[in-house]
């Protein structure tokens, strides 16, 4: 199971993403104080899910390029709901 932090993280990217408020890979990176690399995995993790992520070198923004919702997902529909069973739930 992921951790709070790890399931908070994705969720904040993808808000970014949406939003299109990234700043460049690395101003992005340092937003949560990780590597670029790391800011990668997590953008390919969203791929995994289904989105499809580009990069405006014009905007210095990463956005979707497809109408991409986290909550339609199998991470929220798995990931959030054991999260908060196992977290409100314990039994």
């Amino acid at each position: 199971m992921r951790s709070l932090e790890r399931i908070t993280r994705l969720v904040e990217v993808h808000s970014l993403i949406k939003q299109g408020k990234t700043g460049t890979p690395i101003e992005f990176a340092r937003k949560f104080h990780i590597s670029r690399s790391q800011i990668y995995n997590i953008i390919d993790e969203l791929k995994y899910y289904g989105a499809a992520i580009k990069y405006s070198r014009k905007h210095r923004t990463f956005y979707y390029k497809n109408d991409f919702e986290i909550t339609n997902t199998p991470f929220w529909e798995k990931e959030i709901k054991d999260f908060f069973e196992k977290t409100f739930h314990p039994g």
